[in-house]
């Protein structure tokens, strides 16, 4: 019942009511050997297959390449690509308007770092969030909210959107990383943003900035890198990873990527 209810409280309900129960069986039967340790109960598919769903929905809605940054997520676009993706690629053609081809992080080379940076941008823009703001969308919440194993834990500074690689056990660990595609520099670079965008978001680096001196030394002092990073300021902070996603995610942050 509670699977259901997700389904019918979803915005995405028309769609979720299509997807055939052979997908669930071919994802409970499947998916444990590709993504070990994951749940196989019908509330976590469903909560999964609404990610999916949103993921489509921003494909559509953007004429960029977008990366999918849920594994859980991935994992009933795999199994449903398995099972049929005759039937996947008619299912997005009647509801999104075309097929979206599943291409891996490895055919991404450094474009993943530009496609998750535009899922992001046209999430926020969904959920009527300013473009580029520390605001964190739903999908790029969903592998936190269902402890996905191995997943990525997305989390909002004041100023920045992040992430840390998440355990078999489906909590995070490890040192906080600022993907370099998030920045307003490069979003604005890559035409993800106005330069009226870049330039509030430049103003509230600068803002923040008066509070460096005295984040550096706390940090220094409390050296916690499972903190969701209360020192902030500007593009540097406490846990600083400054690397790129595509780099420092393996599988490119979810696995996938609908292109246009």
């Amino acid at each position: 019942m509670r699977a259901k209810n997700i389904t019918e409280l979803s915005g995405y309900r028309r769609q979720l009511s299509e997807v055939p129960n052979a997908v669930f069986l071919h994802w409970q039967a499947k998916a444990k050997y590709e993504f070990p340790g994951i749940p196989s109960d019908a509330i976590f598919f469903a909560r999964a297959t609404e990610g999916l769903m949103m993921f489509f929905d921003y494909v559509r809605r953007s004429n960029r390449p977008c990366a999918l940054p849920s594994k859980a997520a991935d994992s009933v676009w795999h199994a449903w690509n398995s099972w049929s993706s005759i039937h996947l690629d008619n299912f997005c053609i009647k509801h999104f308007g075309r097929a979206i081809p599943h291409v891996e992080a490895t055919q991404m080379a450094n474009k993943m770092d530009t496609a998750l940076a535009n899922c992001l941008i046209t999430a926020q823009l969904a959920e009527r969030h300013v473009p580029g703001s520390s605001s964190l969308p739903r999908l790029f919440a969903l592998d936190r909210k269902l402890h996905m194993p191995d997943g990525y834990f997305y989390f909002a500074t004041s100023l920045r959107i992040g992430f840390r690689p998440m355990n078999a056990r489906g909590t995070d660990t490890g040192k906080a990383i600022y993907p370099e595609s998030f920045d307003a520099a490069q979003l604005l670079a890559a035409g993800l943003i106005s330069t009226l965008a870049y330039e509030e978001m430049m103003k509230k680096q600068a803002k923040a900035a008066t509070v460096g001196s005295s984040c550096g030394s706390s940090c220094g002092s409390s050296g916690s890198s499972n903190s969701s990073g209360s020192c902030d300021a500007g593009s540097g902070g406490c846990d600083s990873g400054g690397s790129s996603c595509g780099s420092s995610c393996g599988s490119g942050c979810g696995g996938g990527c609908g292109g246009s």
